[in-house]
């Protein structure tokens, strides 16, 4: 229970909060906390846990027949905290939940290729194919086909700033499949948030950066794959996180250097390193060659996947490669604003708890894959 006293408190301080936040991170213990009386949490790590009632007034600002209606609000959101937390399945093929297709629309898009420095050497016009999932109030979501192939996965040792992390190279083949054009936006999480609840609550406005269409960031691992199950439920389709394979195909869209636009990158093409924040999704006017926007910088994006040190006995198909229960971590990949370029190579992977509870979760989204077993 949240109030000065408690922000004011050395014992809860040094004790209390450091092994609840640890296990949070490392363990995906939930962290529920309730509003007891105005303080300053806003500029304190408590702001990035799930409330447990309106913060708009704190309870004891409340009249009683107000206290009693919070107090049961309190109670159903840890009662479904205690619930247990939705897992991907061991087959992630994205199995269709509706029998019709997608529409299929054409859209068009710019390709650049750069140099070494990250400079625009050329620039072409492509076209690629996607349909449109209405979420309301004129919020669309817009899902591009990607095509089926073989993916070299991981980076050849002679890349500057591989780790071990991203070998061994090892082929991959990849069913066709759905990706989001975007980076999931505020506007759709609010929408999305608004759909009823499959197994935990969301915050509806979570993020630090304030924009429709900026990404929506401060996102954990559960509240993203709770995104997926509630537009899932909506729309009869099941949408998922991207396995970390279906995640490296996307973003190589048939390349094999480090960057999807060539050698180098710029800021003039991503969003990194430039410490002001997120930026609007699709804001450089630049894509991939499978029609797809921001997959290097602006914000990290989560994978199904579970953390594996290296790819030795990775899958040799785009299915997740998950672990048992005790896996605390996943994967992120494509960098972000906060980092530098390295961390934007289509082949840099981290790891970071489920969680995903800290003071830097303003650079974590994520962007959504679809199927509907059909050949593209």
């Amino acid at each position: 229970m949240v109030s000065s006293r408690f922000l004011a408190s050395e014992f809860i301080a040094e004790h209390e909060l450091p092994p609840l936040l640890k296990a949070a991170e490392t363990e995906g213990l939930e962290i529920i906390w309730i509003y007891l009386s105005y303080c300053l949490y806003e500029e304190t790590e408590i702001k990035a846990f799930q409330a447990a009632h309106n913060l708009s007034q704190p309870l004891d600002s409340l009249t009683f027949s107000e206290q009693n209606k919070a107090l049961r609000d309190i109670c159903r959101v840890i009662k479904t905290a205690s619930l247990p937390r939705p897992e991907p399945k061991p087959d992630t093929s994205l199995i269709v939940t509706k029998n019709e297709q997608p529409t299929l629309d054409t859209f068009e898009f710019s390709v650049v290729s750069a140099d070494a420095q990250g400079r625009e050497i050329s620039r072409r016009r492509q076209q690629a194919q996607q349909f449109t999932e209405n979420l309301g109030y004129g919020v669309q979501l817009e899902m591009v086909a990607i095509e089926g192939g073989i993916l070299t996965m991981g980076s050849p040792d002679s890349e500057a700033g591989r780790s071990d992390y991203e070998g061994p190279q090892h082929l991959v083949k990849v069913a066709p499949f759905f990706m989001g054009k975007y980076l999931i936006t505020q506007a759709q999480w609010l929408m999305v948030a608004e759909f009823p609840q499959v197994y935990r609550s969301l915050h509806p406005n979570p993020s630090h950066f304030k924009g429709s269409n900026l990404p929506v960031e401060q996102i954990s691992w559960y509240d993203a794959v709770e995104f997926c199950n509630r537009l899932s439920q909506h729309t009869g389709s099941e949408y998922r996180l991207p396995t970390e394979a279906q995640w490296e195909y996307a973003c190589r869209a048939k390349t094999t250097s480090p960057y999807h636009f060539g050698e180098g990158i710029s800021p003039e093409l991503a969003n990194y390193d430039n410490r002001k924040g997120t930026t609007p999704v699709g804001s450089f006017q630049v894509a991939n060659n499978f029609g797809l926007y921001d997959m290097h910088g602006n914000i990290w994006e989560w994978c199904v996947d579970h953390w594996h040190n290296s790819y030795e006995g990775a899958p040799s198909d785009s299915r997740a490669w998950l672990g048992d229960d005790s896996h605390s971590s996943a994967i992120m990949r494509g960098g972000s604003w906060l980092g530098n370029p390295n961390f934007c190579r289509c082949a840099f992977r981290k790891s970071y708890g489920r969680a995903g509870r800290d003071l830097f979760l303003d650079d974590i989204g994520f962007r959504v894959v679809c199927a509907f077993g059909r050949t593209l």
